[in-house]
């Protein structure tokens, strides 16, 4: 994989805020795309300077935030597991790093992604922050016109395994106990017409009653993909957090 993507090629591969980074990096913030591609939380799957509010100011604090293309239909398979991967080879190649500071985020599918990127990654992932995320994902299969065709060529090439099987791979709420112990952030849209408010509760219960360091943020009225001022900078607290 490292053939293909590595420091020379990277920017193929993820939307980085590198150019705005005035000093040597101290770690790096992954972001997930959500389900066609783009994200609720700025990332745009285009090969340019990511350059958000939010990425200048991990800029101006030395971090990289980089928009990873994992693909727009991927629901962090394994192939997005590898793509991610290979990019984090891929800077720690480019900055020396060694054991960097890793913080996965994302929202909708990005969030799903974050959630089990953090599971599956090759690197060790110091925390994780997801957004409205998906849970389920064999309650959540129909919850969408766009989902059921999507999720079937997320995992359609694992042949060792019932389609049932291979979905449960790529769903937070059947993994819980084989999770990181790391801290988890959620971002509950409570009125979320996809993923409720009720199946996020029930999957933060389960995390903490596994002994879990999750916290919660719900956004009151706050439909799928939009989030409170107060919710989305708490977010952003948590992620900066871990480079103080």
């Amino acid at each position: 994989m490292n053939e293909y993507i590595n420091q020379n090629t990277l920017c193929y591969y993820a939307q980085t805020n590198e150019k705005f980074i005035k000093s040597n990096p101290k770690g790096i913030i992954l972001e997930f795309p959500g389900l066609g591609g783009g994200s609720c939380l700025g990332g745009v799957d285009n090969v340019e300077d990511y350059s958000s509010d939010f990425a200048k100011k991990c800029a101006e604090n030395g971090i990289i935030l980089a928009y990873v293309f994992t693909g727009p239909w991927s629901w962090m398979n394994e192939g997005g597991v590898r793509i991610a991967d290979a990019v984090v080879d891929a800077l720690c190649e480019k900055y020396s790093f060694n054991n960097p500071t890793i913080v996965a985020r994302g929202g909708s599918m990005g969030g799903l992604g974050a959630l089990i990127y953090s599971l599956h990654s090759s690197h060790k992932i110091t925390a994780c922050s997801a957004a409205c995320p998906c849970i389920d994902v064999i309650e959540a299969i129909y919850a969408h016109p766009n989902f059921p065709r999507t999720f079937i060529s997320a995992v359609a090439g694992y042949k060792d395994s019932s389609l049932t099987e291979s979905l449960m791979t790529l769903s937070p709420m059947h993994n819980i106990d084989k999770m990181p112990h790391i801290p988890y952030f959620i971002a509950c849209c409570c009125d979320d017409e996809l993923f409720s408010e009720e199946e996020l509760d029930r999957y933060v219960e389960k995390m903490r009653a596994s002994g879990y360091d999750i916290e919660c943020v719900k956004m009151i009225g706050k439909k799928h993909g939009y989030f409170s001022s107060e919710g989305l900078e708490r977010m952003r607290e948590f992620e900066l957090s871990f480079f103080e």
